[in-house]
């Protein structure tokens, strides 16, 4: 840990941890070692100097009275949040003497590890991997975020990267597709502005007319789920008016003509039907597109978030390949994630330690796993999350947390609602407070940050954590006697993507550094080397080119009648998931609900509600607006769980009481966006008890 000077102000350079496709530059004014604001990095070329207000705010969180500041055991029931004092030593003798004794007498798939990107710096995200690998813990697949998207993407593009978003600012259309540009990717923006500046259009496709959809110039409301319907249809029409790039396909692409075929022999009523959007208006936007050259489709990976996801992806990317967007030139491209850098992630995980292939278990089903799992998971190690609130059905998830045999270590910043259920609770350091490397998946720039200022009270980074519990535990293999520092450059040097004629030191020390992926061009294609494939090879149960599918929930008849209303649960711009939950303690947060419905309903607005299912419920405050469709409600936000307040218990629920564990239909990714729901006034449950 280096020696940070506690007697003068000072500006000194961090990168944002959280998982945004931004990655920020972030510079820290630091006056007697304490953090007295942050703002944007001016060298930083894509964070061009400012940030997002939810990390304007973060040092509310650096110092709020949640954050935790030494280790402490579990001395009242779990869930109540009840602790004492302990030192360090002896939580890790705890931790190390408890997780031993449940391997060597349950084995090692005994244990589970929960974290996601909390963190998202290099080091610490993946801090705990090698540790588990030597335990031989169960391996938990990390797909409760981009893993149906990545799939929908990589089955035609590849291993292609994102087109680079700077390509935008020259564009004549710019498509925001499923994505909040002004919460989740704010720093895009200042393309689109540019753009609008020479003429540009910004057309907006989401389920809701969000913040982004308030400012477009073409807002189109599709049903959720139905982007494939929406993206397929367009093909259908671009192709009748011989719209599309031929030069392109027919040089750089292959198995057009058997998506042709299938659109050809489909009626244009079905993808107006599956999408929700009149064929008038699937009309203009085939115009709009066949008018404009110069189009950029910004991709949201949250439009995957349900049973067609995946196919979604595969759609919106023939689109893209049939108007030749990946052939690149001035404004043209589509990214969905960037691709800028691909180290070895044997580096970080140290997988070779593993002495034989442990389990697999879906993240998005840790409700299922810990309370039917046989043999019984009976060790839980969770850090960079905070799965009661985030992870779906989570009262199958409370109910899990809650069990006496389960030991669970918690390594957190704040007392989340997860930390309140450890048996031992550990302080963890913010991103102000460790070194790590950042890459991004919005843009092609990472960087190394050090620690701004020395760790509050006994915080230890995850790195720290899990090299000193690894020790506890007599493991001496050469992963656990690295340093962070040893780590970091390691997986630089392992890096193709950086120029061979960039020092590494000058990174370490704080120069971002430029992804050679990344073409001013935005070429991603054509040149004979590479080529999309509207056709692929693909497994058994899944079409060879992007088609209408099935829905899940969303069309299952009978959950339908019982539960008539679709829930989404999009970003909330005050929070990124249940990140800065603290802050909002006991707010329930709002669902947005149509004036047909709120009359259906006898909803008021302000009026608190219920939104449930049958597998929980959660309490949101009513707001009648047309921004949403009819039978779609909107809840922005994983506020943490609050009581009901319709009957007197201590049961506090949340958002995700209501999400399923079914997963998507590719990558096994996460379904928050189709839930059926009902909506009844707090007050008519109140009576009816």
């Amino acid at each position: 840990m280096c020696a940070i000077d506690q007697n003068q102000e000072y500006l000194k350079k961090s990168i944002c941890p959280l998982d945004c496709p931004d990655s920020c530059g972030v510079l820290a004014t630091v006056k007697d070692g304490h953090i007295i604001s942050l703002q944007g990095d001016p060298a930083h070329p894509y964070t061009s100097g400012f940030i997002c207000r939810k990390m304007r705010r973060y040092p509310e969180r650096l110092y709020s009275e949640d954050r935790l500041l030494f280790p402490q055991v579990r001395i009242g029931k779990k869930g109540a949040g009840e602790f004492r004092r302990v030192e360090w030593g002896e939580a890790l003798e705890l931790c190390a003497k408890k997780l031993l004794n449940i391997r060597d007498e349950f084995g090692g798939e005994a244990i589970l590890p929960y974290s996601y990107a909390g963190n998202m710096g290099a080091v610490n995200r993946f801090a705990g991997f090698p540790l588990f690998h030597k335990l031989g813990a169960l391996q938990c697949k990390q797909t409760i975020c981009s893993a149906t998207a990545g799939v929908g993407w990589r089955k035609h593009c590849g291993d292609l990267q994102g087109c680079p978003p700077e390509n935008a600012a020259e564009s004549e259309l710019i498509v925001a597709w499923g994505i909040n540009i002004k919460v989740s990717n704010v720093h895009f923006w200042q393309y689109v502005s540019r753009a609008r500046k020479s003429g540009a259009k910004l057309l907006v496709v989401d389920p809701y007319r969000n913040q982004t959809g308030k400012s477009a110039d073409i807002f189109v409301q599709v049903k959720p789920g139905g982007d494939t319907g929406l993206a397929l249809g367009i093909c259908k029409l671009l192709i009748a008016e011989g719209s599309v790039d031929l030069d392109f396909i027919e040089g750089s692409t292959t198995g057009f003509s058997e998506l042709s075929e299938y659109l050809q022999s489909q009626d244009i009523s079905r993808f107006v039907a599956e999408s929700g959007v009149e064929l008038d208006v699937m009309q203009k936007m085939a115009a709009v597109f066949a008018a404009r050259p110069k189009t950029f489709i910004r991709i949201g990976i949250g439009l995957s978030r349900n049973s067609r996801g995946g196919m979604s992806v595969r759609s919106i990317t023939s689109l893209a390949a049939m108007l030749g967007l990946y052939s690149g030139g001035p404004g043209r491209g589509v990214l969905l994630t960037t691709g800028a850098f691909r180290g070895d992630e044997e580096v970080l995980v140290h997988k070779k330690l593993m002495q034989e292939e442990p389990g697999l278990v879906n993240m998005i089903h840790l409700g299922q796993v810990l309370n039917t799992q046989s043999p019984p998971v009976r060790g839980l190690i969770v850090y960079n999350s905070n799965p009661l609130s985030v992870n779906p059905d989570a009262s199958s998830v409370r109910k899990g947390l809650a069990r006496e045999d389960l030991f669970t270590v918690v390594h957190e910043q704040v007392m989340t609602p997860t930390a309140a259920y450890a048996d031992v609770l550990l302080p963890a350091t913010t991103f102000l407070e460790n070194h790590d490397l950042y890459s991004a998946y919005g843009h092609f720039y990472l960087g190394v940050a050090k620690p701004v200022i020395t760790p509050l009270g006994e915080a230890k980074s995850n790195f720290d954590f899990f090299q000193e519990l690894a020790k506890k535990m007599g493991f001496e293999d050469p992963p656990f006697a690295e340093s962070c520092e040893e780590r970091i450059t390691n997986y630089l040097l392992s890096m193709e993507e950086i120029d061979p004629g960039t020092e590494i030191e000058a990174i370490m020390e704080g120069s971002y550094c430029h992804s050679v992926r990344s073409m001013k061009s935005g070429r991603l294609l054509g040149d004979g080397e590479k080529k999309f494939s509207f056709s692929v090879t693909t497994l058994p149960e899944e079409p060879a080119i992007a088609c209408l599918s099935a829905a899940g929930e969303g069309g299952d008849p009978d959950l339908q009648a019982r539960f008539p209303l679709h829930l989404i649960t999009p970003p909330h711009p005050d929070l990124l998931n249940s990140t800065f939950g603290e802050i909002f303690k006991g707010v329930a947060g709002e669902v947005l609900v149509h004036p047909e419905d709120a009359v259906m309903y006898k909803v008021q607005d302000g009026e608190a509600v219920v939104v449930g299912n049958h597998r929980g419920r959660a309490k949101r405050i009513a707001r009648i607006t047309t921004d949403t469709a009819q039978g779609v409600l909107v809840a922005e936000g994983i506020f943490w769980p609050v009581a009901l307040g319709d009957r007197d218990d201590s049961i506090q629920t949340g958002i995700n009481d209501l999400t399923s564990q079914k997963t998507a239909d590719m990558g096994e990714g996460a379904t928050f966006h189709e839930s059926l729901v009902r909506l009844v006034p707090i007050s008519v449950v109140a009576k009816e008890r």
